[in-house]
């Protein structure tokens, strides 16, 4: 059999605050899913098993988003192993973009984002390219370590963005050009600095 030609783009397919040790899911108990954007603003939200058992969750709740873990405790009670999209339209000077809140369970906040990208060949991400869409800038590129996911296929890097202003930001992910050179399908990141409760 021929071998393909081409394979599909590397993807980012969910963004989360940075959580340690990973939250595990509870039969009985109920399941806080939050995010750091103005309190009255929709978004929705994605939770998609990356194994099996699969699990998908779908809503549209504006502040936080409160439900009965006996489901997801039941199918994938791992955290770790769901892909969180948590992603609402914004315009600036005119235009709109679909734009990325990082997600986290329960109570807290960081600004620290991990990132979880899907490609079907080995990578090494070593770079971020941020560029600011919302405040004139320049670009910039800053060097990241990535591990392995906990699900084939999947590769996690975490970049604080504590020095940022908040705003939008275009995000794109990559290899140095000494390696394959390739490189993630570019995620537009709305970043707030909220307090921590």
């Amino acid at each position: 059999m021929r071998a393909p030609i081409a394979f599909a783009p590397l993807r980012i397919i969910s963004v989360k605050q940075q959580q340690d040790p990973k939250p595990q899911f509870a039969v009985g108990s109920t399941a806080l899913l939050r995010w750091c954007d103005e309190p009255n603003a929709p978004v929705h939200l994605a939770l998609r098993s990356m194994k099996a058992p699969m699990f998908a969750l779908d809503a549209l709740q504006a502040g936080q988003f409160r439900w009965s873990a006996d489901l997801i405790a039941q199918w994938q009670p791992d955290w770790n192993s769901i892909a969180a999209r948590g992603t609402r339209e914004i315009e600036i000077s005119g235009q709109k973009y679909e734009v990325f809140l990082p997600l986290r369970i329960g109570l807290g906040y960081t600004n620290n984002y991990s990132f979880t990208v899907n490609g079907k060949l080995p990578v090494r991400l070593t770079t971020a390219l941020i560029e600011s869409i919302s405040s004139p800038g320049p670009p910039e590129i800053i060097r990241i370590v990535s591990v392995r996911g906990s699900v084939s296929d999947t590769w996690v890097t975490t970049i604080p963005f504590s020095a940022k202003p908040k705003g939008v930001f275009r995000v794109t992910l990559g290899e140095d050009v000494e390696q394959a050179g390739a490189s993630t399908e570019p995620i537009y990141l709305l970043h707030h600095s909220c307090t921590t409760k």
